[in-house]
């Protein structure tokens, strides 16, 4: 009997023993459940955060955005609009107030969790995190940009020029205007700033009137210029040239930050009168405020569209800006929102277009009245200015911001592109549409009084290394006789990317049609070349590569190396397939035909 009750004793302990096992086994599988569940959120809040916040905002039609991202400069001095759901005391509210150390240095200003939420409401009212400008000091520390080679120029202080700087704005948020105002005066030797012309645009916030009088009111040299009625840019602008008492205009856009030395290369090279020269524009993050160099291989042009682009410079100024890194360099256009010209150039010339609205390719026709009518747009390293590139404009235009920029273009073009007028308008029939209820007349007799020269000259001798086609250029679709045409895909960066066969479109689609130059390169808008690559053949800017060179030889176009550009088969994950140069061969997709499209 005890043997008995032992035995059973043992099963019951056996029992237990299991029950535990699989008690553990359990807990070992729920840990090890929460532990995955709890690593996949963590993955899913990174990669939702890889998108920032503010990239998710949605904006009405009057917000412009361009396709290709941040190869556009937009939002030059609009401030913002009616704040959407926010409430008018917030609206026009200062909420200034500084915490000590943010931003210092050029630093991000990361905020706290529960903070983003307030942040990503105000966000709107200027297109840039105004939560995180509130909180730096309007007289913050920047180191000095420059490079050791412009550190080390000197400068005859004493018999430079002195300076106007002008700075319009329109419901520009307080603490960033005043930042741009304080880094002017911190900043600027006081022998050669004149004074700092403060233009409000018709401001309707409130901190922008009696608020802001009072924060200027002690400040030496500073005077505001207030409009009853919105003028916009050009307007604004000129109000301010026409009180400026200082030798050179300096321009610069309400959202700016400029650094140690910034003034007196400017006014070195204004002094000349025959030059407008523009300081090398860095970045201050639109979330962060965070200052960051930009690189200096760049020089501003345009698309076939005429917008504005920073595209590569030629080879020629590359190797001239490596031997002389501290000397001014030429560039075809200037981004328009900050740049110095002597006073007595500026109004010679005809100062701005008075009939061009709120903002808009003002920069372009300023850029090519200087080069065609005897003065020059030069770009210097030496002078550092941070600014706020917005993705989006906060402000409503006037009947749409296509309007606006249509009218201005179209203003422009008919004055100074000649035959270059008629390729724009033709493909952009919304702008021909308004062509001719534009009266230009005193424009064209400014051209003509100022005996400038022709847009042939300008694209010849200016900029060279052009993609625009012209009569010595062929110009249409390149159709392989298989399916499809050479095209760059939809989305492709300003920097390229690889090239595949497209959709070979109508005779008015832009994106599918080619510039073929008498040297071999096949050239597509936005400054792209295609370039054979390691396999695929790429869209690249356009450069003085050899691996950008395309014979044509009968049918076939042919690299240097004597391999022919061929489009392979479709797959699943494209309609038309990749482009890459192979050995020639009896192959019907390394045949290409030539359909010439009349460029106007």
């Amino acid at each position: 009997m005890y043997i008995t009750n032992k035995k059973i004793q043992s099963f019951k302990c056996r029992g237990r023993k299991k029950k535990i096992v699989g008690l553990v086994i359990v807990l070992l599988f729920l840990i090890n459940a929460m532990f995955y569940v709890s690593l996949e959120l963590l993955n899913t809040i990174k990669r939702r955060n890889k998108i920032a916040w503010y990239n998710n905002l949605s904006y009405d039609q009057d917000s412009y955005m361009d396709r290709s991202g941040m190869r556009v400069i937009v939002g030059h001095y609009v401030g913002g609009h009616g704040g959407g759901n926010l409430s008018e005391d917030v609206i026009n509210t200062n909420h200034y107030s500084p915490v000590q150390g943010a931003g210092e240095g050029g630093r991000p200003v990361q905020l706290l969790p529960k903070e983003i939420i307030p942040a990503r409401e105000l966000y709107s009212l200027h297109s840039y995190n105004i939560f995180v400008s509130d909180r730096i000091s309007i007289n913050r520390h920047l180191p000095d940009m420059r490079s050791e080679s412009c550190r080390n120029v000197k400068y005859d202080i004493e018999n430079l020029p002195t300076a106007s700087v002008i700075i319009v704005f329109h419901n520009e948020a307080w603490s960033t205007l005043m930042r741009t105002v304080m880094s002017v005066i911190l900043r600027s030797p006081d022998m050669l700033l004149k004074e700092i012309i403060l233009v409000d645009d018709a401001s309707e916030r409130k901190y922008l009137g009696k608020e802001l009088d009072d924060a200027v009111a002690n400040l030496d040299k500073v005077v505001i210029l207030r409009s009853l009625n919105r003028t916009g840019l050009v307007g604004a602008r000129l109000m301010g040239a026409k009180t400026a008492t200082g030798n050179v205009l300096v321009f610069l856009d309400a959202h700016c930050e400029v650094t140690k030395g910034w003034l007196e290369p400017l006014l070195d090279r204004a002094g000349s009168d025959d030059v407008f020269i523009c300081p090398h524009i860095d970045l201050l993050s639109d979330d962060t405020l965070a200052y960051t160099k930009s690189i200096d291989a760049h020089w501003g042009a345009f698309s076939w569209r005429l917008h504005f682009r920073w595209l590569m410079p030629s080879n020629e100024i590359m190797m001239n800006k490596s031997r002389y890194p501290s000397k001014p360099f030429p560039t075809p256009a200037m981004a328009g929102g900050l740049f110095a010209v002597r006073k007595s150039l500026f109004w010679r010339l005809g100062g701005y277009d008075e009939e061009m609205s709120i903002w808009g390719g003002e920069n372009l026709e300023l850029s090519w009245r200087a080069w065609q009518c005897g003065a020059r747009v030069e770009i210097t390293h030496c002078s550092r200015v941070g600014h706020i590139f917005r993705r989006h404009s906060p402000y409503k235009y006037p009947g749409g911001v296509f309007k606006v920029l249509n009218t201005n273009l179209a203003r422009a073009a008919t004055v100074w592109m000649d035959e270059w007028a008629d390729f724009f308008f033709k493909f952009n029939p919304s702008v021909a549409a308004i062509r001719d209820t534009q009266n230009v007349a005193n424009r064209i007799e400014l051209r003509k009084n100022l005996k400038c020269k022709s847009f042939k000259w300008y694209l010849e001798n200016v900029w060279p290394k052009n993609f625009f086609p012209s009569d010595e250029r062929w110009f249409g679709r390149i159709r392989n006789d298989k399916e499809g045409c050479i095209g760059v895909v939809g989305g492709t960066p300003g920097l390229g990317g690889p090239a595949s066969g497209v959709h070979c479109g109508s005779d008015l689609d832009l994106d599918r049609l080619l510039v073929y130059t008498p040297d071999g390169n096949i050239m597509a808008d936005e400054g792209l070349c295609l370039q054979q690559g390691n396999g695929r053949s790429v869209w690249k800017s356009c450069s003085e590569n050899k691996k950008q060179i395309w014979k044509q030889k009968g049918p076939r176009l042919v690299t240097l190396d004597g391999l022919c550009l061929t489009m392979l088969k479709a797959d699943d994950k494209q309609p038309f397939g990749a482009l890459t140069a192979k050995r020639c061969l009896n192959d019907s997709r390394q045949i290409w035909h030539f359909e010439r499209v009349p460029w106007r």
